[in-house]
């Protein structure tokens, strides 16, 4: 016990520095770990908060959440199971809430983050959506703000790294029953699976999809601008 208490106030005076630096961590491990991410729109985008509803079928889900609302100017927030918000508290300072707190998370979303809900309550396998838990309709309902479905998918394809993309539908009013939130969802990926099974060039983005950002220096095209400054023919 004695050990306790020192690890506690240690633990209390970095985690506020932690906070600072994780946008900077997270931006840095998304461009070094991925090729790019791509965005297609069907509809406008809120521009207050917001509860988007996504699937989880990527590690790589909990940093393209805050990158989400990051990208459009929003404040950050999420859902995280209780367990794992206990082990990286920081994330609080990051609008992170427990999914034991769905009144906090409403509180969040209707301060104006857009407050992103992984509706299946677990990662998955890739694949079509899995079963969605109840809570995000009720939330959007609390906090008095839209719903935004969010189909994302992480996959590997004509490059070295995984790629990122993104399918946003139009938003949901805040009163949507749950049966029709999942539907639509479900629905959404299934245009973004499509997308993806129909591209012909697989070196190449998807038709209609735009660049938030894109990996600038891949292994391939760096030793053709050697094989270039060698002359070689």
């Amino acid at each position: 016990m004695n050990g306790a208490r020192p690890r506690a106030l240690w633990a209390s005076l970095l985690e506020p520095w932690i906070a600072a630096a994780l946008p900077g961590i997270m931006r840095r491990a998304l461009r070094r770990g991925l090729a790019g991410i791509w965005s297609l729109t069907e509809a406008p985008v809120p521009g207050g908060g917001a509860v988007v509803v996504a699937n989880h079928h990527s590690w790589w889900d909990a940093y393209l959440a805050w990158a989400v609302a990051d990208h459009h100017g929003r404040p950050s927030g999420a859902i995280m199971d209780q367990a794992q918000l206990a082990r990286f508290p920081f994330f609080r300072r990051l609008g992170v809430v427990s999914d034991r707190e769905p009144r906090a998370a409403a509180r969040r979303a209707a301060a104006g983050a857009w407050l992103v809900v992984y509706v299946e309550g677990a990662l998955r396998p890739p694949g079509p959506l899995g079963p969605v838990r109840p809570g995000a309709a009720a939330i959007a309902r609390w906090a008095g703000v839209p719903v935004l479905p969010l189909a994302m998918r992480c996959v590997m394809r004509g490059g070295e790294r995984p790629e990122v993309y993104l399918r946003f539908g139009a938003s949901l009013a805040s009163g949507v029953d749950q049966e029709a939130l999942a539907r639509t969802l479900a629905e959404l990926l299934g245009r973004l699976d499509r997308d993806l099974a129909e591209a012909i060039d697989a070196e190449a983005p998807l038709p209609g999809y735009h660049p938030w950002w894109r990996a600038a220096d891949r292994s391939d095209e760096r030793l053709a601008r050697w094989r270039a400054w060698w002359g070689a023919p």
